[in-house]
């Protein structure tokens, strides 16, 4: 089982809006893959490309964590602050805001695939939709991110 981080249940409450954060950016639409572009601000990494979360493969390594739905995928072999695992979708009903944290933890662990020999390494964190994307949205961006608030290096994920 995938220890949960106080870290990044933290990140990921402010992410998806809980606890009166404001909302991330607008959610993108699903729609083909797009010609990655290479942030300036990520350009001293060789590889570096952003892409909206939608395109989002396992495996993929994320540095620096994503504060909107565009995230950077960077080579595994660079340190990194998560690899996404996989994506779930939130039940229907009222935005689960004081539910969050809960939801995530119980969508992600158990679709999570994440390496035996790594496992103690890494917690869940989830990028979800906001408040005012609710119930539009219900798509989580499931997260393997390093318990010890450090950076990974390499796949945790199978």
């Amino acid at each position: 089982m995938v220890r949960t981080s106080l870290i990044a249940f933290c990140l990921a409450i402010s992410l998806i809006g809980c606890a009166g954060d404001p909302a991330p950016a607008a959610f993108p639409e699903p729609e083909p893959a797009a010609t990655p572009e290479t942030p300036p601000e990520e350009s001293a990494i060789p590889g570096a490309e952003r892409f909206p979360a939608t395109v989002l493969r396992p495996g993929d390594c994320i540095e620096p964590l994503p504060t909107t739905f565009d995230v950077t995928v960077v080579p595994c072999d660079v340190p990194h602050s998560a690899e996404f695992a996989t994506m779930y979708i939130l039940p229907e009903g009222p935005y689960p805001e004081a539910e969050m944290a809960r939801l995530v933890e119980e969508g992600c662990t158990p679709r999570m695939r994440i390496k035996e020999s790594r496992m103690d390494e890494v917690g869940v964190w989830g990028l979800g939709p906001g408040r005012d994307h609710w119930p539009r949205y219900r798509t989580v961006y499931c997260m393997a991110v390093p318990v010890d608030g450090q950076k990974l290096t390499g796949r945790v994920i199978k």
